[in-house]
């Protein structure tokens, strides 16, 4: 047994260290494991400084992602194989470094720094696998999700793994007394600031007990759109016939009848602002006024502000608007807003992401459409313009809405926004400021399929509105002198 655990050590090491990615993330999605895996991950250096280490890194990422993520991105298998390939050979570059390095201090920060221009690039690239990252998965965290107010979300990836290259580097010079005190006061000393940051933005910073009764509702409408005869063949066919566009006109009334209902019951069990889940008012384009007509008479008959959530097909045209609709108490229309961050094959027009905010006695308000989290440059309008609470009608599918709460919750402690997101197919969520989940409910569990909560009226500063993503520029800046400077010293 002794000797094929050492024949075979290398593998075992590898297995492991798969098992424990494959948990960090994803469906699973164990905290602690997230912080574990880069760990093993550096250390297969130690067994092979060849290209079976970064080989069996390829491996784990890419076959790691497609189980994690294969069902969450709603690619087809083969699309999803290819981008794990892709996202792999880009996260290898950091242990690439690390492995050829001298694995100094400076290298701890340069690996780390390396790891977050990674993650960048995998956002600009297509914002939506950048919600992959495993920075989401300490969204619980509260006293680290505060630094994500000054440094986006890249500032809790670089501690990740800057913390997992210390423990490497700490095992290597644990016998260098001097060098061993010195940095490891210096690696402390920055963990130190990080939590003390964390607890006074957490305890301390904006703060308030003011709130105001927010309710999401939704009437199930997936079926009619993707499974109903007359309903596809109106809105996604170009072949449909009177009979059908009368029946979809029939049935779609019937849910936008549906919808008001549940309106009227949440504002008279105390909600002061309504909306509906994203694609919920599906209508026809003949049919939108009179559904605006109706939700204008509703607001000011119930006195709430009410946010409809639009999808209007104008038939023989192939893109959709998506979009949602404000009205004030006194049933005046005050907001319009199109989804700007359109999912993988959503044949929707696409938005220009600008903020449409409206002001309130119940503080400023703005809305944004499901995957429109994924845009971080654009949620910043929220942290600039001072939005108190962002209202996100969204539509999921079963796999894909975890990974969507986290973002959503990172979103609003990085913005100082207060949010409710409510979902078709997913969890419906409501968070404070500070990454606090204030009420959730579980499309599959509920009956009523509605979100109320008391949600917090007041935003707070963010440094981060306002700089965006300047620290990955830190980063990229450290990366390139510590190349760049050697090099010109030498000279």
């Amino acid at each position: 047994m002794k000797q094929f655990l050492k024949k075979h050590s290398f593998l075992i090491y590898i297995i492991i260290s798969f098992l424990i990615y494959v948990l960090s993330n994803g469906e699973w999605n164990i905290p602690i494991f997230a912080w574990v895996y880069p760990v093993l991950f550096l250390g297969m250096g130690y067994f092979d400084k060849t290209r079976k280490a970064y080989s069996a890194i390829i491996l784990c990422y890419a076959l790691g992602f497609v189980i994690q993520f294969g069902k969450v991105i709603g690619m087809d298998i083969k699309i999803a194989i290819a981008v794990s390939i892709l996202v792999a050979l880009l996260k290898v570059l950091p242990y690439f470094y690390w492995i050829k390095s001298k694995m100094r201090f400076q290298d701890t920060i340069i690996f780390a720094s390396i790891v977050v221009l990674i993650e960048y690039i995998i956002y600009l690239s297509y914002p939506i696998l950048g919600g992959l990252s495993d920075a989401y998965t300490q969204f619980q965290n509260l006293y680290l999700l505060q630094i994500v107010t000054v440094t986006g979300v890249y500032g809790i990836t670089f501690i990740m793994y800057w913390t997992a290259a210390m423990v490497i580097w700490i095992w290597n010079n644990r016998s260098d007394q001097k060098a061993f005190k010195k940095y490891v006061t210096v690696f402390g000393s920055v963990m130190g600031l990080v939590f003390v940051y964390g607890v006074v933005m957490y305890h301390f910073a904006g703060n308030s007990e003011e709130s105001v009764r927010i309710a999401g509702v939704t009437v199930p409408v997936s079926h009619l759109l993707n499974e109903d005869e007359d309903v596809y063949a109106t809105f996604y066919t170009d072949t449909f016939t009177d009979e059908n566009m009368a029946n979809t006109q029939d049935k779609l009334a019937a849910v936008a009848d549906a919808l008001f209902i549940k309106t009227r019951q949440e504002a008279r069990a105390g909600a002061k602002v309504v909306f509906w889940s994203e694609l919920n008012g599906a209508v026809l384009v003949q049919d939108e006024a009179a559904l605006l007509q109706k939700a204008s008479t509703t607001a000011k008959e119930e006195e709430i502000y009410l946010i409809v959530s639009l999808l209007v097909k104008t038939p023989y045209e192939s893109l959709k608007e998506n979009k949602t609709v404000a009205f004030n108490p006194q049933g005046e229309q005050i907001a319009e807003y199109f989804k700007h961050g359109r999912s993988i094959g959503e044949l929707c027009q696409k938005g220009d992401g600008k903020l449409q905010s409206f002001d309130t006695e119940y503080g400023k308000l703005a809305t944004f459409i499901c995957s429109d989290l994924a845009f971080a440059s654009k949620m910043r309008q929220a942290g600039k313009s001072n939005v108190d609470i962002l209202l996100i009608p969204a539509s999921d599918w079963k796999e894909m809405s975890p990974i969507a709460t986290k973002t959503a919750i990172v979103r609003a402690v990085e913005n100082g926004s207060n949010l409710i997101r409510h979902t078709n197919k997913g969890m419906s969520i409501a968070a404070d400021n500070r990454g606090n989940i204030l009420a959730k409910t579980d499309y599959f569990q509920s009956d009523t399929k509605a979100l109320a909560a008391q949600v917090v009226t007041n935003g707070r500063f963010t440094l981060y509105s306002y700089v965006g993503n300047i620290f990955v520029y830190l980063c990229c800046i450290y990366v390139l002198g510590s190349f760049i400077i050697p090099k010109c010293c030498k000279e």
